[in-house]
């Protein structure tokens, strides 16, 4: 390796440009900005920061549309099963609105509404030492792990259970039944009856984006009705405004919810005899929910419903949607129950028929036609006496009116879209309009897993976007898949609060976790994997697909982006406070569960690939998997650096860094175009249409951080082989991405939106900027985030870079390639103004490493004096 040399310069600093003082204040900097010139010295452009309008104005214009859909609810955002219904959230509530004209509906969901009953059998496992003697029994000797039924096309398992020594699968949580719970459950429904629309043309929809505010206008032989909703973001209050014209018959705003019918699975409607054989065994868990009730008081009229006592809630979790029509004027109040036919009728036939219980307040509008109203909803998580706390919500939301919840929401997002512009993109260099996608940034809060929602777990919360309104039974219990957690592009985009959701359930979830590595494995740790945890006490772990659980590599997803916190935030006190205790007990599990082979390396068996082929005799494909190797490895050494850098466990760290240095090499297949990584030994890599879209030998790029722009460029260039022969995987375009390459986004699960990586790639460690962007192209950041801990800005124009600046928040070393390939370069700390010197890799790589302090600000630009 050639000698490296340290070259110092000097810079010839450019005018100082402003900088709003709001923006100052918010990203802690001073407003002075320094622009190196290009390389071609021609004067540079005014940077887009300082062109383009803030987020908050640009919000003020920006509106979602939507045409009110007469039959379905389903949301029209979120990643999975996409629907017809616009989307209305804040951070605890997953609402939609439709219907027709003269019914005008608001379904909702809450993210802690849920039934949370356990299946007992959930609360056990087979061990280990029970698993192993299955796959090695004679009796399964001819099992065959996928689903080969006709029909199917798909490398996923066959079942998610074990096979046992005595021969045959296995499943205790799906035999005799898999219950429909713990499951998230709708609220209830809202709605506004205007009898004289009925027939009318479905009205078009608009949504804010500058405060959430909903207005639509229904019309018909000059009877119009001008609506307006706002779902307050903190405070869970619904606010309605009409205007009407014409109209002199009474309007009415119903609440309403349905019987439960989740119970008619596996008994009769009226919940007295069971149909279904094995399940009258349990009855003592898995009867039917209560039916609603509903009430009223002086102006008040609500919906109540309580669900069955179970350990987290002794005496049964209940809510109340509470309303009042603050407009004076004539009102009549009528509740009643168990009758049909009183909600809007959502798909679900079973919902459609049942029977639920309403309160209606009937409304005759005055001279000028108008009417205000307020919906809120209180749970047992706020209080005791759900009747005085929605009460007092709603005299709260009166006395600002309307306009103070919509006040409120501006404030909220004004403060949200200032915290966006750190992570802004720019595109062109000349309108001073917001060229950055502002719906995208609206829903940005939340983790797409979330259900559009912030969810909390140890508040008893959790959502996942397929829990749909007007579901008794959701999908996957209505919780997150977590073995699909490719999160990091969003730490690099500055969007860190919202994967909070992941470190809260592993921190819930813990000490459960560390009793089921004892349990079920004999170890040491915690094991917290592949499953859809339930947001219940965690005095015991919940399972629910055995199969599933030893896609080990899962444990380190749930993790990782607690580490990506740290490691792109530059945190220390989150390292040492919410993310090291995590990362330890992983890599203690981790450490104890790898064995040493007679080759000498390290094997993960058994191990399972993500979601695909199941059990088979004497773990003959349940071995050293792509996934597991590549996330021990990550999560071994992660923990070990962290440890490092804390001071702390200096045996363990040792251990650790021995057995990730010594796991088994990737698998690999030969195959006509050279080698490609394999998801497992001795298998061919292949992909048939219905399976999962993850791909595990693509893990160590998009997981592991492992093959990335830095690595060898044969290893580069087999993760691309595998990528080209697999690219029916839906993460093909990100891996694609990740090595450098435009990726095709075909399919692709990842929003182009939250690329990110394509502007700032530095998952090796060094920085590269743009590096998948055409040359031509014209896009800037600012304030993304790279590992370091570095907060970096920069603009490139078809002449190339011409602004660069990097703040870093701890003390260490910066590796950033440079921008201008080939030229000097010249780096200064812009608040001192004085170059800083730096050592130059001259290996071909020109990787520049400087020294930082936390705080300072660095400018590099091209050295035209050498």
């Amino acid at each position: 390796m050639k000698r490296r040399k340290f070259i110092k310069a000097s810079l010839t600093v450019g005018a100082a440009l402003a900088v709003p003082d709001f923006l100052t204040k918010l990203m802690g900097q001073p407003s002075a900005s320094y622009v190196a010139s290009p390389a071609s010295a021609v004067p540079s452009p005014t940077l887009p920061w300082q062109r383009e309008i803030s987020l908050r104005e640009a919000a003020k214009s920006v509106v979602f549309e939507n045409t009110l859909n007469p039959k379905n609810p389903l949301p029209d955002s979120g990643e999975y099963f996409t629907g017809p219904s616009m989307s209305v959230n804040n951070l605890k509530m997953r609402t939609t609105i439709w219907g027709t004209p003269d019914r005008i509906t608001i379904s909702l969901n809450k993210n802690n509404v849920w039934d949370r009953r356990l299946n007992v059998r959930s609360l056990s496992a087979p061990t280990l030492q029970e698993i192993t003697e299955g796959v090695f029994s004679p009796a399964n000797k001819d099992a065959v792990g996928i689903d080969t039924r006709p029909g199917a096309i798909t490398l996923r398992p066959y079942h998610y259970g074990y096979l046992r020594k005595e021969g045959g699968s296995y499943d205790p949580y799906r035999q005799p039944y898999e219950y429909p719970f713990p499951c998230m459950k709708p609220v209830g429904q809202i709605i506004f009856g205007i009898d004289p629309l009925a027939g009318a043309d479905a009205p078009q929809a608009t949504q804010s984006c500058a405060d959430g505010v909903v207005k639509l206008q229904a019309a018909k032989d000059g009877v119009k009705a001008d609506l307006e909703y706002v779902l307050g973001m903190t405070n869970n209050i619904y606010a309605i405004r009409g205007n009407f014209t014409g109209i002199s018959a009474p309007v009415w705003l119903r609440l309403y919810r349905h019987c439960d019918t989740a119970h008619m699975g596996y008994m009769s409607a009226d919940g007295k005899t069971y149909t279904r054989k094995g399940t009258e065994a349990d009855s003592a868990f898995n009867g039917p929910i209560e039916p609603p009730t509903s009430g009223k008081k002086g102006r008040y009229f609500w919906i109540r419903q309580k669900f069955p006592a179970e350990k987290t809630f002794p005496n049964g979790f209940e809510y109340v949607l509470m309303g009042v029509i603050a407009t004076p004027g004539k009102i009549d109040l009528k509740t009643v129950e168990n009758e049909a036919g009183l909600g809007t009728p959502p798909p679900e036939a079973k919902i459609a028929a049942a029977s639920g219980a309403a309160a209606t307040a009937t409304f005759t509008p005055e001279g000028d036609g108008k009417l205000e109203a307020f919906v809120t909803i209180v749970t047992t998580m706020d209080g005791s006496d759900l009747l005085a706390l929605a009460k007092e919500h709603l005299t709260k939301a009166e006395a600002g009116g309307f306009d103070g919840i919509a006040q409120e929401n501006a404030q909220w997002w004004n403060h949200f879209y200032d915290q966006r512009e750190n992570g802004r993109v720019f595109h062109g260099t000349t309108s001073g309009d917001c060229s950055d996608d502002i719906r995208a940034i609206y829903r940005s809060y939340t983790e797409s897993h979330g259900g559009g929602t912030k969810t909390d777990m140890r508040q008893f919360e959790c959502s996942a976007s397929y829990a749909f309104p007007e579901r008794d039974v959701q999908l996957w219990t209505s919780a997150p898949c977590y073995n699909e957690i490719f999160t990091t592009s969003r730490f690099v985009r500055n969007w860190a609060d919202s994967e909070d959701m992941w470190k809260q359930l592993a921190w819930h979830w813990m000490a459960a976790g560390k009793d089921n590595a004892r349990d079920m494995f004999s170890l040491p740790g915690m094991f917290i994997t592949h499953g859809y945890l339930p947001p219940v006490k965690p005095d015991k772990y919940v399972h629910t697909t055995i199969t599933l659980e030893f896609c080990l590599g899962t444990m380190a997803q749930i993790i990782k982006p607690a580490w990506d916190e740290w490691d792109y935030g530059g945190d220390a006190n989150m390292l040492r406070n919410e993310c090291y205790p995590l990362m330890r007990e992983m890599a203690i599990f981790y450490a104890a569960y790898a064995k040493k082979g007679d080759d000498g390396y390290y094997h993960i068996i058994p191990s399972m690939e993500e979601e695909r082929w199941g059990w088979y005799p004497k773990f003959a494909r349940n071995k050293d998997v792509t996934s597991s190797l590549c996330m021990f490895r990550w999560a071994l050494n992660k923990a070990a650096d962290a440890a490092e850098l804390l001071g702390l466990d200096t045996d363990l760290r040792g251990h650790w860094r021995e057995v990730a240095a010594q796991i088994v090499p990737y698998p690999t297949w030969k195959m006509p175009d050279g080698l490609e990584f394999a998801g497992q030994p001795n298998v061919e890599p292949r992909r048939l249409s219905d399976d999962h879209f993850g791909e595990p030998a693509m893990y160590p790029t998009l997981l592991a951080d492992e093959i990335n722009l830095d690595s060898l460029q044969e290893q580069k260039d087999m993760m691309l082989r595998t990528v080209q022969s697999l690219r029916t995987a839906g993460v093909s375009g990100a891996t694609a991405l990740l090595l450098g390459v435009q990726p095709d986004m075909t399919g692709n699960r990842r929003r182009r939106n939250e690329d990110a990586e394509m502007l700032l790639n530095s998952r090796s460690g060094r920085i590269h900027l743009f590096p998948v962007v055409s040359q031509t192209e014209e896009v800037a950041f600012r304030n993304f985030q790279s590992r370091g801990g570095f907060l970096v800005s920069a603009c490139k124009n078809a002449d190339g870079v011409y602004h660069v600046e990097i703040q870093a928040r701890r003390d260490g070393q910066c590796q950033l390639m440079n921008p201008w390939p080939g030229k000097p370069v010249i780096i200064r700390e812009t608040e001192k103004n004085e170059p800083v010197s730096f050592e130059m890799d001259k290996t071909g790589s020109e990787c520049m490493v400087f020294s930082t302090l936390a705080g300072s600000r660095y400018s590099v630009a091209p050295n035209h004096t050498v």
